[in-house]
Formats: C-alpha cells, sequence, structure tokens
C-alpha cells in the first residue's frame, strides 16, 4: 500500500499555462518578420527571419515530455531527445516555472552549463519536486 512509484513522468506545455504570453510571442515574431519585409523587402530574408524566430520560441509552443526511470531521466521533445543519469546530480534548485539539477553539491556560476533544466506545469509541480527531492536523498548514499 505505501509503494513508492520508481518512474514518474509528465507533460509540460507552457503555452497551456500562460495563453497571453504565447499571443505576445506570437505578436512579436509577426511584428518582427514583417520589419524585416518593410525593412529589406526581400521575400526570402523575411522567410529566414521568421523561421528563426518561430524555432527560437518553439519549445515555448509545443508539448516537451519528459520521464524519469531507472536512475535516468529523458526529456523528449519535438526536436530531439536528452537522456542523463540521475547519478550525476547532487543539488536541486526550483523556481515557478521549473528546476533546475545541478552537478555541484553549492551554487556555481556552471550550473546553468552543466545542470539540467526540467519544467513542470503548476499542477505537476508538488509532484515531481517531491520525487526529485526523494531520488537526489537516495544518490547521497551512493556516492
Amino acid at each position: 500500500m505505501g509503494e513508492e512509484p520508481v518512474t514518474l513522468q509528465w507533460v509540460c506545455h507552457p503555452v497551456r499555462e500562460r495563453p497571453v504570453a504565447g499571443i505576445l510571442v506570437g505578436c512579436v515574431v509577426l511584428a518582427f518578420s514583417v520589419g524585416v519585409h518593410l525593412s529589406f523587402g526581400d521575400p526570402v530574408l523575411t522567410g529566414v527571419a521568421a523561421v528563426v524566430l518561430a524555432l527560437s520560441v518553439a519549445p515555448f509552443y509545443l508539448p516537451t515530455r519528459y520521464r524519469i526511470a531507472d536512475d535516468k531521466v529523458s526529456i523528449r521533445s519535438t526536436f530531439g531527445r536528452k537522456e542523463k543519469s540521475l547519478k550525476l546530480y547532487r543539488r536541486l534548485v526550483a523556481d515557478r516555472y521549473g528546476a533546475l539539477l545541478s552537478p555541484f553539491d553549492r551554487p556555481s556560476r556552471l550550473d546553468r552549463f552543466h545542470g539540467l533544466n526540467l519544467r513542470f506545469d503548476s499542477a505537476d509541480r508538488d509532484r515531481v519536486l517531491e520525487f526529485l527531492g526523494r531520488r537526489l536523498a537516495e544518490n547521497d548514499g551512493e556516492v
């Protein structure tokens, strides 16, 4: 009855939680593309600018799937898949929109470069943070 799950999965779709921001970002991409077209008048350059901007904001609009199982963290998005061992990480730093798994025991300037960002919707926040906290505590004994 008290069995703890050994696998946790969730999907993060940021635009669902922040639709107004989604509309504003879409308007900025459109306005910038129109500005490029008015400035240069070149449809190819306008298309390139629009595609580059759309790809840069795509993670906000498209869902990302996360899975933690067998001491591995898997992140699957439209543009690829990343898998890392959970044993690499020592510290968890959470904010409103996600958590950063850091390989360092103490805060470091290198956290953002060597760490792993996990985003979650507000409905999943407590569940994800509790699960990660337990798993990182288990890792402390194995190092």
